[in-house]
Formats: structure tokens, sequence, C-alpha cells
């Protein structure tokens, strides 16, 4: 039997009924999510759980997904995608250089978010 490698996954959004529906799509692969409504509980969450991929919005009310993967790249070694009605190319080009390995605009769709990990999963394995 092959097994699929999984990720945990802190999945950021400050969107109550958002953060809800996208983690439970995030489940359907069996990936283990940890959810976080914004940039302070996001901080939290990683000084305690290993996290091998965040998913965050950009917009947070209590800071910006930017400067948060910043911090959380200080505490742990992660990948992650920036998920964001913002998608202008400028915007993007931010995105991507403040680390975010993917951008994918809302609303989120399942086969967008399933390729992309799975893609994410296949560049982190070791050769």
């Amino acid at each position: 039997m092959i097994t699929v490698p999984t990720f945990n996954i802190l999945l950021v959004e400050d969107h109550a009924d958002t953060l809800m529906a996208y983690s439970k799509l995030l489940r359907v692969d069996g990936h283990t999510v940890f959810t976080a409504d914004g940039y302070q509980a996001a901080i939290d969450l990683v000084k305690k759980e290993r996290i091998d991929l965040a998913v965050c919005d950009i917009a947070l009310w209590d800071g910006n997904g930017c400067d948060l993967l910043k911090e959380l790249q200080k505490i742990q070694k992660l990948k992650a995608i920036a998920v964001t009605g913002f998608t202008l190319a400028d915007e993007v080009d931010n995105y991507r250089a403040a680390g975010f390995d993917a951008v994918l605009p809302k609303p989120l769709q399942l086969a967008q978010i399933t390729l992309l990990i799975s893609g994410l999963q296949s560049s982190s394995q070791p050769n």
C-alpha cells in the first residue's frame, strides 16, 4: 500500500466561516490542520507545534500576512502559500519576496490547493 505524505498545516484566516471551510478542505487529503484567526494566534501556535506548511491570508485583522510569514520563519522553517483576494502582479511579487512559495486567489478551490500542496510535498522530499 502506498502512503501519501501529509503535512502539518497552519491555516491563518481571520474570517470564521472561511477558516472553518478551508480547514475542512485541507483535512480531506489527510493533513493535520491547525487554525489561527490572526497574526498573534499564528505565532503562538507555531511556538508550540511543528508546522510544515502555512496557508495564510494576507489581510489579517491584527497584521499583515507577509510580516507574519517572516516572523513564523524565524521560529521554524516552513513552506507557505498565500491565499488572498489581492492578486495584481506587483502584489504577487511582494508575496513571493516575503517568502511565500505560491499564491492562490480567493475563493480557494479544492483542486487548486490539492495540486499545489502535492507539488510542495514533492519538492520537499529528499532525492
